[in-house]
């Protein structure tokens, strides 16, 4: 697992042990990347980061700003083991590690405007955490008319309960066997 592209090319990520952390492939990552195209100056939280492969790849890639949000003390420890890697590199992105719950909300007052918010919870709580997430007006109004990026899990029958949700306009992608809803949060649906 490393980075893909951008100032900390090829840095090798610290992954920790066992299956608790599914970090994105990459090449699934690289295509997503590709898709969304520049980070110049973007304001990035990365959700459930796990190794914070997601918004440490946005940070290379230039982002301003990155909120790296993981509740699991192990997986902080490999996500500050990787932010000192990529910064070591002269990745110069402002990060912030919060080891707090993403459902809770205290990363909110710390980026008050993101432009892209990735999530890639575990995939047997992601439909959970989602309709959580879609259901809470103060992550609404937060997040409104920025990109809401969200890994969807690889179960039969997964992409219907990310869809056509009433607040976001958005579609589904699919890179490999990966795929992703990119959406725009609209609070005024």
């Amino acid at each position: 697992m490393n980075i893909i592209s951008g100032i900390a090319r090829r840095i090798e990520l610290t992954v920790p042990a066992g299956l608790a952390v599914r970090p994105t492939s990459v090449r699934a990552r690289k295509a997503l990347f590709d898709s969304l195209g520049d980070f110049e100056d973007a304001n990035v939280v990365d959700l459930f980061a796990g190794c914070g492969s997601l918004g440490l790849e946005a940070a290379s890639r230039g982002a301003a700003k990155v909120i790296l949000v993981e509740n699991s003390r192990a997986h902080c420890r490999a996500i500050e083991e990787n932010v000192a890697k990529v910064c070591k590199a002269g990745v110069r992105s402002e990060m912030l590690i919060m080891p707090t719950d993403a459902l809770g909300g205290a990363y909110r007052v710390k980026m008050p405007e993101p432009d892209i918010i990735f999530a890639d919870p575990p995939y047997p709580v992601s439909v959970e955490c989602f309709e959580q997430l879609m259901a809470d007006e103060r992550f609404i109004e937060w997040a409104k008319s920025c990109y809401l990026i969200w890994e969807i899990p690889s179960e039969p029958g997964a992409v219907g309960k990310f869809m056509n949700h009433p607040l976001l306009t958005s579609q589904i992608k699919r890179f490999g066997s990966t795929q992703f809803l990119i959406a725009v949060v609209d609070d005024k649906k």
